[in-house]
C-alpha cells in the first residue's frame, strides 16, 4: 500500500460474499441497525417521507386515453377548416354569394398564373387564389395563355368566365346598366336584356328554364309539366350592371343571387307561421304586384286573397282578372301548339286556390305585403282606371262596385269581373 494513502482509507479488505450475495457481517449489521433508537419526530414538522428511487410515473392506460383525446380533437379542427376551405372554394369557383361590382384590374405582360391569382386576390376578384391556381391547372391553363391588359370584371364572375377573359384579351366591355320595375315578366325582362345587346332573349329564357342551381329555395320549388317557366317570379325586379354580351348564366346569377339574399331567415319563419311554401308566397305576392301595382293597398288585397285562401269551401276560386292577363299575354304568344290544361292551370276562375306558379316577378313590397296582410273582412275588391279600389264583403256590394268602377271609364278589373 502506497504510504501516502490518507490514514482514513486505510480499512481492513471486506469479506468476500457468499454464494447467497450475503458477507458474513450482513445480518449482524442488520440486527445492530435495528438496535439503533428511532428519531422522534419533531412537532409542528411533517414526518420524513422514504425517498423513492425512481420517480412515479402516469399509468399507460391514462397516457392512450390522453392522446386518443388529443389526435380525435385535433382531427376535427381539421376537418372543420377542411370544410369551410372547400365551401369557401366552391362559393368561389362559381360566383356564389359574391357582391355585384364591377372591378379594374390590369394584368402586366409575362405574369405567371401565381402572380395573376394573387393579383385577382388583392383586387376582390378572387377569395381563394390556391383554389384558383388549381382549377387553372385542371383546366390545362398555361402561363403562355393569359393575355396582358386592363380588364374589368366583376366579382361575382366564375372561374370559367375569369378562365375565358383572361385567356381571350377581352379587355374592353361595355357596360349597361338597367333597372327592372317590380312586376316584370320573365318575357319582359328577356326583352329588355336583348334590347341593351345583354344576350339573346330567347337563349336566356331557355337557359332559366333548363339551368339547375344549388339555392334552397330552387329545390323547393315544385317541377310540375303545367308550370309555364320554372323560375318565373323569382328573378328580382333591381337595378343591375350587366356586359354587353355578357354570358346568360352569369347573367341569370344575378338575378337569383339577389333573390336568394332578399328572402331572410325571419322571411322564411313567416312563411311557416302562414303554411305557406316559399313558392306558395311568391306566387301570392306575384298575384297582389299585379293586381294593385304599387299602390299603397297591397295589404289590403293581400287580405281579400288571404281571406278567400282561408274560407275555401265557400270561396274556392280566387277568381284574380291578372291570371287570365298572364296566360293570354306571356303563354300563348310562345306556344305553337294550344294548351289548355296549361292555361287553366294559370286561371283562378278554374283552378282552385292559388295559380301553378308565379305571374311575374315581384318585388319586396308585394312579398312582404303577401306575408303581413291587413286584417279585414273583405271577400272582393275593383279597381277602376285611375287605380281606385273598392272593396266588398258581399258578392252584390261588389258587383254595385263593379258598376261603380265602369261608370268611372276604362276597363274595370279585380276579383269576379269576368
Amino acid at each position: 500500500m502506497d504510504s501516502r494513502q490518507n490514514p482514513r482509507d486505510r480499512r481492513p479488505n471486506s469479506p468476500e460474499p457468499n454464494r447467497y450475495g450475503r458477507t458474513p457481517d450482513s445480518g449482524r449489521q442488520r440486527a445492530h441497525l435495528a438496535q439503533q433508537p428511532r428519531r422522534a419526530a419533531v412537532p409542528g414538522q411533517p414526518a420524513a417521507q422514504p425517498v423513492s428511487g425512481t420517480l412515479q410515473r402516469r399509468p399507460r392506460s391514462q397516457n392512450r386515453w390522453f392522446r386518443a383525446i388529443i389526435m380525435v380533437i385535433a382531427t376535427v379542427i381539421g376537418c372543420m377548416f377542411l370544410a369551410l376551405f372547400i365551401l369557401q372554394s366552391a362559393y368561389d369557383l362559381f360566383g356564389l354569394n359574391q357582391k355585384d361590382e364591377i372591378i379594374e384590374v390590369t394584368i402586366p405582360k409575362g405574369a405567371k398564373i401565381s402572380e395573376v391569382a394573387k393579383i385577382l386576390k388583392k383586387d376582390g376578384v378572387v377569395d381563394q387564389p390556391l383554389t384558383f391556381r388549381i382549377y387553372l391547372g385542371f383546366k390545362d391553363v398555361k402561363n403562355e395563355s393569359i393575355v396582358a391588359g386592363d380588364y374589368a370584371f366583376n366579382s361575382n364572375m366564375s372561374y370559367n368566365e375569369l378562365i375565358a377573359a383572361l385567356s381571350s384579351g377581352y379587355t374592353e366591355r361595355e357596360v349597361v346598366r338597367i333597372t327592372f320595375i317590380e312586376g316584370v315578366t320573365m318575357l319582359e325582362i328577356a326583352t329588355e336584356l336583348e334590347e341593351a345587346k345583354v344576350c339573346n332573349a330567347e337563349e336566356f329564357m331557355n337557359y332559366l328554364d333548363q339551368a339547375e342551381y344549388a339555392y334552397e329555395f330552387f329545390g323547393a320549388i315544385e317541377d310540375n309539366p303545367l308550370r309555364f317557366h320554372k323560375l318565373e317570379g323569382y328573378i328580382f325586379p333591381d337595378t343591375y350592371d350587366f356586359f354587353v354580351g355578357e354570358n346568360v348564366d352569369s347573367v341569370a346569377r344575378k338575378f337569383l343571387r339577389n333573390f336568394n339574399d332578399k328572402i331572410t331567415p325571419d322571411l322564411k319563419n313567416r312563411m311557416q307561421d302562414l303554411n305557406l311554401t316559399i313558392d306558395e308566397a311568391i306566387t301570392l305576392a306575384s298575384v297582389i304586384q299585379k293586381e294593385a301595382g304599387e299602390s299603397d293597398d297591397m295589404r289590403l288585397v293581400s287580405s281579400v286573397f288571404h281571406n278567400r285562401l282561408e274560407d275555401e269551401g265557400t270561396y274556392p276560386n280566387l277568381q284574380s282578372d291578372v291570371t287570365i292577363f298572364y296566360v293570354e299575354e306571356n303563354i300563348k304568344p310562345l306556344l305553337q301548339m294550344s294548351n289548355q290544361p296549361m292555361y287553366d292551370a294559370y286561371n283562378t276562375y278554374v283552378r282552385e286556390g292559388l295559380p301553378v306558379g308565379p305571374i311575374c316577378n315581384p318585388g319586396m313590397d308585394a312579398i312582404m305585403a303577401a306575408l303581413y296582410p291587413e286584417k279585414t273582412s273583405f271577400y272582393y275588391f275593383v279597381t277602376d282606371k285611375n287605380m281606385d279600389f273598392y272593396y266588398a264583403q258581399t258578392a252584390d256590394a261588389h258587383y254595385r262596385n263593379v258598376t261603380a268602377a265602369q261608370q268611372a271609364g276604362g276597363q274595370a278589373h279585380g276579383i269576379d269581373t269576368q
